[in-house]
């Protein structure tokens, strides 16, 4: 109940200007993802949250922003940082951000455009995230940027977690990605063409 009071507390404190939306990614994480969006068409981000890195992608211009998560709900059957992502949509004029309400392995299938950033942040469990990886990354472009969070021992991301165990067990296999660049927790990648970037 102390977890949905403070959920409650937050979204209402924002309403009134007093709250940022939140985010897991640190400043330096953020800026580092957003200098890398330039140019890019297509960003699709996996597990949305508040959608503060969502509004900000779609801020600096990208055309297409696609935010993914099924907002579950608490207690009274709401999902306050849903509200909070749509509400700071609206604030922002963010027409060019489109969230899409259902867990990634159900919206992959579907989505069938070329996506020249994607951002995996979503369930942190290591099948999750293997799987996330497997359906998501095949569709960005020769050349495009995928971004994996809460992969490297930072102060934003302390514990061991699944998507820790992928980085260092999973991605060094992967032979169509190269790592780019890093900073705390967050890595990025580039794709270096051709089909499929799953395993090598």
């Amino acid at each position: 109940m102390a977890a949905t009071m403070n959920s409650l507390l937050h979204f209402l404190r924002y309403v009134v200007g007093v709250d940022e939306q939140s985010s897991q990614l640190t400043a330096a994480e953020t800026e580092l993802l957003l200098r890398h969006l330039e140019g890019a068409r297509i960003f699709v981000e996996i597990g949305c949250y508040e959608g503060k890195t969502s509004c900000a992608a779609a801020r600096c211009g990208v055309p297409r922003v696609y935010s993914i998560d099924p907002f579950t709900t608490g207690r009274l059957a709401i999902c306050y940082s849903e509200w909070i992502a749509r509400i700071q949509r609206r604030r922002d004029k963010c027409q060019n951000l489109t969230f899409i309400k259902a867990l990634s392995w159900e919206a992959a299938p579907a989505f069938n455009q070329p996506i020249d950033a994607l951002f995996i942040d979503a369930d942190h469990r290591y099948e999750a995230v293997q799987q996330d990886w497997e359906q998501w990354s095949p569709k960005v472009t020769p050349g495009g940027i995928i971004a994996l969070h809460d992969c490297r021992i930072a102060p934003n991301s302390p514990d061991y977690l699944g998507s820790h165990r992928f980085y260092e067990n999973d991605v060094p296999k992967f032979t169509q990605v190269k790592e780019l660049a890093a900073i705390d927790s967050l890595v990025l990648f580039r794709v270096r063409g051709g089909p499929g970037h799953g395993r090598a």
